[in-house]
């Protein structure tokens, strides 16, 4: 992955990694956010996507707190609405006044928290949901993404869950990168930490109240993901005020990763059709 930017910012006290791409460029940059599985980061999760990406817009992909390089941090009483914090800050600390999010999975969930808080914890230009959104993972797919134990066999594992070509697993070099920051000291604990279920009752950990959205979303889903319920995308779709779907057939639960092509021109017709002219949204209170 050739990017152009390779740091560590605080960010309201919490020390963040990020790379980036294409900061010299005009116009919204691009905020990237990881996934929740085992060894997720911005380096391991989006591949080649930032240097893509950044040939044309500025882009950012950065690990979210208790990931990757950046502070083992994690709020038990609330770790959503602290990553959706955090995200907010982020964008205040690189100086960008607006922004386009694309979120997967886990890191989807960030974004809807972050635009539907109120007040908003960010201003957005527009939204691209990967495999994020809709109805839960269920119950016992959530169980067999928490059986990492450590090993590069349970990698293996992990990683075909959420990859429809069996090639992703077999690929020695890449189950060795996510092992690598799966196990980079505290990351196994925060992770494992955001696995803990209190017996008291809780709100869902998902926006509930989605119309609140006001940015055009594009959702890209994966016709073979195994991760989420089947047929998820539509009907989630259709719930929200101003979104399209983009179905990759053939790919899981990372499309950008198993389509890398169809996928860049998917998201990059999408921001292109969103005019420079329009002005970014901070949704309503």
């Amino acid at each position: 992955m050739t990017v152009a930017v390779d740091e560590l910012v605080d960010v309201a006290g919490v020390s963040t990694h990020y790379v980036a791409a294409g900061l010299h460029h005009q116009g919204t940059p691009v905020v990237l956010i990881h996934g929740g599985a085992w060894g997720e980061s911005a380096v391991t999760t989006w591949g080649d996507t930032v240097a893509a990406l950044g040939t044309q817009r500025p882009v950012v992909a950065y690990d979210v707190p208790g990931f990757g390089h950046s502070a083992k941090l994690v709020d038990l009483a609330d770790p959503l609405g602290f990553m959706a914090r955090h995200l907010g800050a982020l964008v205040t600390a690189l100086g960008f006044d607006a922004v386009d999010l694309i979120g997967l999975s886990m890191g989807g969930s960030v974004a809807l928290s972050a635009l539907t808080a109120r007040p908003p914890l960010l201003t957005a230009r527009s939204l691209v949901l990967v495999s994020a959104g809709g109805a839960p993972i269920p119950a016992d797919v959530r169980s067999n993404l928490a059986a990492f134990d450590g090993t590069t066999e349970s990698m293996r594992a992990q990683i075909g869950l959420a990859f429809a070509d069996p090639a992703w697993r077999l690929d020695d070099a890449f189950v060795a990168r996510r092992v690598e920051a799966a196990l980079l000291p505290g990351a196994y604990e925060a992770f494992a930490a955001l696995g803990i279920r209190s017996p008291r009752p809780s709100a869902s950990p998902v926006p509930s109240d989605l119309s609140l959205l006001r940015q055009p979303t594009l959702v890209v889903a994966g016709g073979r993901d195994a991760i989420k319920p089947a047929g998820w995308a539509a009907p989630f779709v259709a719930g929200l005020p101003d979104a399209r779907l983009h179905v990759e057939a053939d790919a899981g639960h990372c499309p950008h990763l198993e389509r890398p092509e169809s996928f860049r021109a998917v998201v990059t017709g999408f921001l292109d059709a969103i005019s420079d002219s329009d002005a970014p949204r901070r949704n309503e209170a």
